[in-house]
């Protein structure tokens, strides 16, 4: 393989690290490109990124009570906010379980918080979070749902939720979401959890959980982790 071809080769590589990444690397023209620095200096720029994303205000939510009953017109596809990463996936926006545990007093503190403003269990609060992004802050699905209790843009805005990846807002917006739709659903928790999943809309029109097979497994799965909970006594 000649020189120029080598040198297509490379550029086509860096484009394609380019693309996974959430920042872009700083790589000049120049043959002598140190990747590990570039890469370095990316990983870096992103740390920030997600440090401010942590330490962000909580705002005061502004609910839109039509969303949460499925009649809102607020599109789940549209979002304005600054996705942290393209992948739930992604090295750069996981956690390490040393780093969650770090963050745990945060984190029970924002559901207790959540449970005493809508009179939730807050064990109930802690399944779906474990089963929603198992405790990381920055998860974000494939179908852009983000967050601690992944929330779509749509659903994430309807709720006043201005930072999707603060942890307070997070977990109170989707604590309020969860309990509209435990109100809706005049309590019935399977059904609640089956709306949190798939939307009221769908609850409605099969009259009880939709016949999905992801929906199916999350409702059974959050109530497992909720029972697990119960029994471990802890608040």
């Amino acid at each position: 393989m000649d020189i120029p071809n080598i040198k297509a080769l490379m550029q086509q590589k860096i484009a394609e690290i380019q693309s996974r990444l959430p920042v872009k690397m700083n790589i000049g023209p120049s043959d002598q490109t140190d990747f590990a620095k570039a890469l370095n200096e990316a990983t870096a720029s992103n740390a920030a990124l997600l440090e401010a994303a942590l330490n962000s205000d909580t705002a005061a939510p502004v609910i839109d009570l039509d969303l949460l009953s499925g009649k809102s017109s607020v599109s789940s596809s549209t979002t304005k906010f600054p996705l942290v990463s393209g992948s739930y996936e992604s090295i750069y926006t996981r956690l390490s379980q040393t780093q969650i545990q770090e963050l745990m007093p945060r984190i029970n503190g924002a559901i207790e918080a959540s449970a005493n403003q809508y009179g939730l269990d807050p064990k109930l609060i802690r399944a779906v979070i474990k089963e929603e992004s198992g405790f990381q802050p920055f998860a974000l699905s494939t179908s852009g749902a983000m967050g601690l209790m992944q929330l779509m843009p749509g659903t994430a805005e309807g709720l006043g939720v201005t930072d999707p990846y603060n942890i307070e807002q997070n977990i109170l917006g989707g604590s309020t979401y969860l309990y509209y739709q435990l109100k809706e659903f005049d309590g019935n928790l399977e059904l609640a959890l089956a709306a949190y999943n798939a939307g009221p809309n769908a609850v409605k029109k099969y009259g009880g959980i939709p016949p999905y097979d992801q929906t199916q497994k999350y409702v059974k799965k959050v109530l497992n982790s909720y029972e697990m909970y119960k029994a471990m006594g802890d608040n």
